[in-house]
């Protein structure tokens, strides 16, 4: 079973990882299995689509996490980079305390969070 990213951040252990910007998911694949903690999906400075982006948190393997940044912050973008199955994601445009309790609760489930159920790869469908 995979460890959770906030796992691996809680020990004291350094975190590698790096930037996947293609919508080539073989990338994605050769990069966890080369031995990287996680991989950086960039759709904010990319032209990578939902689907590429699904695709390459697809081809990620072993124990190595799937971050994704979100093209904007904003509910909708949040959930559904979860919703592919991102291990977490990297919120662009955070410019207060305020915008951050905000993302964070669009990503939280209820009673911590306002984040609905949709029922798709990060459910295990």
């Amino acid at each position: 079973m995979k460890t959770s990213f906030v796992q691996k951040l809680r020990t004291e252990n350094p975190l590698i990882g790096t930037l996947v910007s293609l919508p080539v998911p073989e990338i994605s694949e050769m990069l966890s299995l080369v031995g990287f903690d996680w991989l950086f999906i960039d759709m904010e400075h990319s032209t990578l689509s939902l689907s590429d982006t699904q695709r390459l948190l697809q081809a990620i393997q072993g124990d190595c996490n799937g971050l994704v940044r979100i093209a904007e912050n904003n509910p909708v973008s949040i959930k559904q980079a979860l919703d592919l199955g991102a291990d977490g994601i990297i919120m662009p445009a955070v410019n207060s305390a305020d915008e951050a309790r905000q993302a964070v609760q669009c990503a939280k489930y209820p009673p911590v969070g306002s984040r609905s159920v949709g029922i798709g790869r990060a459910h295990q469908y």
